[in-house]
């Protein structure tokens, strides 16, 4: 979105630096009414030519996949975004080259699998027996163990553990 509407955030016009701003922000809505909101004055503004509400208004079809607000919806095991695997990417980059032969190739990637395969085993390890004991007790992790791997419900007993290990502090502001 940002290409579509850069022309907004050129030259002096400080309508449309604010309307441009305002469309960049639209992924990172927190809320739900935040978004619909925010997406309302938009589209209502003079600003912008019959097409360019007409694209914005083909990706509120799709707000479920790119603001954050409706992405919350939907199960991804703490995960919504695609580091690891960009994460891959730059490893495969510093490694290999149009130069590189194919059994290097494969072996590379054979190195990266089992340092991924030892870093499972490893964050599965680290969840001690007794936690581990009471979570497969948990109503959830019965009804997710039905249908997820071993590796999407350790993910699952994490976040269950971190939710329940909190402590309230006081702030600044003389609220908790």
């Amino acid at each position: 979105m940002k290409k579509k509407f850069a022309f907004l955030n050129r030259g002096s016009n400080i309508d449309k630096k604010k309307l441009y701003q305002k469309i960049v922000q639209l992924p990172y809505s927190e809320y739900k009414q935040d978004f619909n909101d925010s997406f309302d004055k938009i589209i209502k503004n003079d600003l912008l030519n019959e097409d360019q509400i007409q694209y914005l208004n083909s990706k509120y079809e799709e707000r479920s996949k790119w603001v954050k607000a409706y992405m919350k919806e939907f199960f991804c095991a703490g995960s919504c975004t695609t580091s690891r695997i960009e994460a891959k990417h730059r490893t495969y980059k510093r490694f290999l080259n149009s130069s590189t032969r194919l059994t290097e190739l494969f072996a590379v990637f054979k190195d990266l699998e089992d340092q991924e395969i030892k870093k499972f085993k490893d964050e599965i390890k680290q969840i001690s027996k007794k936690d581990e004991k009471n979570l497969n007790q948990c109503e959830a992790i019965k009804f997710f163990g039905q249908e997820y791997s071993n590796y999407a419900l350790q993910k699952i007993k994490e976040e269950l553990i971190e939710s329940t290990n909190y402590s309230i502090k006081k702030r600044s502001n003389n609220t908790w």
